[in-house]
């Protein structure tokens, strides 16, 4: 036996059992016990429901990991390695392409002990942005190389049948005819709590259903609790997930969420049903495996401006983002607020200096990264984008979150029109073709990896 290594009777582990934890601490239940211990420098968790639990454990080993890439940091290196002091200039810096990279420590120390199955929790990491985001094509290449070289740690947060994603592998999810989508499109929450997605589903009918399927052993439901809240079950591949329905009936508005647990790590179909007539919104549902690797969110609306962010409830904002205790949050905006009139570099970086702020108290061991927009070729707006990266480059560094601009990865001025003459960039010449943002997605994901080196040399020798 691995020495740390928890292990539970081969019959507790094989029963067909689903273990239930409620996420938020706001919401009395009697649903679960859960009990947290510590174990060295480790932990686990056992989640139990009827009697039998399944428990999520961390394994002490000093076994060599798996290798993935030269470049890619382990965890072997990262606590023993002897390297010799190097400072680097600004220029050594720039020519990494990711600046301030001492503001992802936290994130690659813990891409580190993914890689080393040192952790049974995905690291997760959060994308908000605009369209470039919202399609999940830019995304899913980043998500890709990501779980290439250190697991598939889950599909993450999916609202059922976002209007704005592309069909991920492997994964499916819908819902009937009885739901509304709100948050875009003219339908809007009076109370404006979507979650980190910005957009919920929402129907008042009873016999109404939204589902996902996905491989994973860790499921998470978010909803919304409200006056005149309706009561909804949850089942997973037809079976019961709760002891009894949930009633979503609360005196204010707030958003809560649940998490269950199955003993086999395999696809699954997650169903939430309405059983009375009462108002439900369903935020999203997160799909992820119990074993390490990289769960990767995606928040983007198309149109969408990064004062957005700051015109959602902020309560359940920050509540989401809590609950899922990102490791790294990547923000991606800035195409849309050229064509903004009343737009300036000074406004524009202290409103980013606001989010910024909002996300490092929200999730105080998250790293984050400012992703500045790629070049536009439709207007003249070059004077303005330079601006605009350079008020994104400031909050950025005054805030200790890391920096890339897409803009001058691409090539800088122009750079635009020279893509789509390589068939990278689409006829409107503000977004890219599926060639082009997978090579965008290239170019970040090594000038990540190149800062993690860089950034594990300072770190060891200091």
């Amino acid at each position: 036996m691995l020495p740390g290594l928890l292990v539970l009777s081969a019959s507790l582990c094989n029963l067909s059992v689903l273990c239930v934890s409620v996420v938020s601490g706001q919401q009395d239940t009697k649903i679960t016990t859960q009990t947290q211990r510590t174990l060295g420098s480790s932990q686990y968790h056992l989640a139990v429901a009827g009697g039998y639990g399944v428990s999520r454990s961390i394994a002490n080993t000093s076994s060599a990991p798996t290798r993935y890439r030269e470049v890619v940091l382990t965890a072997s290196n990262f606590v023993s390695q002897t390297l010799t002091k190097s400072p680097q200039s600004e220029t050594a810096k720039k020519q990494l392409g990711i600046e301030n990279i001492e503001a992802l420590a936290k994130f690659f120390q813990t891409l580190a002990s993914a890689q080393t199955k040192q952790r049974i929790d995905p690291v997760r990491i959060m994308h908000f942005g605009d369209s470039h985001v919202a399609a999940d094509v830019l995304t899913r290449e980043i998500r890709e190389r990501f779980q290439a070289d250190f697991g598939d740690g889950g599909v993450g947060f999916i609202v059922p049948r976002n209007p704005m994603a592309t069909k991920r592998r492997g994964v499916s999810s819908g819902f009937t005819e009885g739901w509304v989508v709100e948050g875009i499109g003219g339908k809007y929450s009076a109370d404006a709590l979507y979650g980190p997605a910005g957009i919920n589903i929402a129907t008042s009918d009873p016999g109404e259903r939204a589902w996902l399927e996905a491989s994973a052993n860790h499921f998470e439901v978010y909803f919304a609790r409200q006056p005149n809240g309706g009561k909804v079950e949850i089942t997973i591949d037809g079976v019961d997930a709760l002891e009894e329905p949930l009633l979503l009936n609360s005196r204010v508005s707030k958003l809560d969420s649940i998490a269950i647990d199955v003993p086999d790590d395999a696809p699954h179909r997650l169903e939430v049903r309405t059983l009375s007539p009462g108002r439900v919104r369903l935020l999203g549902i997160v799909a992820e495996h119990l074993s390490g690797g990289v769960s990767y969110d995606v928040f983007g609306i198309n149109g969408a401006k990064a004062s957005r962010i700051l015109s959602w409830n902020q309560p359940a904002l920050i509540a989401a983002i809590k609950a899922r205790d990102p490791n790294l949050i990547i923000l991606a905006y800035g195409t849309n607020e050229l064509t903004d009139g009343s737009w300036t570099a000074r406004s524009y970086e202290s409103l980013l200096t606001e989010i910024l702020q909002l996300f490092h108290n929200a999730a105080p061991n998250a790293s984050i990264i400012v992703f500045g927009p790629p070049d536009r070729g439709d207007l003249p707006l070059t004077a303005q984008l330079k601006d605009l990266i350079s008020a994104e480059h400031s909050a950025a560094l005054s805030n200790n979150a890391a920096f890339w601009s897409a803009f001058d990865a691409m090539g800088g001025t122009g750079s635009m029109q020279k893509w789509s003459r390589l068939g990278f960039a689409q006829p409107d010449r503000v977004h890219l073709t599926g060639a082009g943002y997978a090579k965008l997605a290239d170019m970040f994901y090594e000038d990540l990896l190149c800062a993690s080196s860089a950034s594990l040399r300072s770190l060891r020798c200091r």
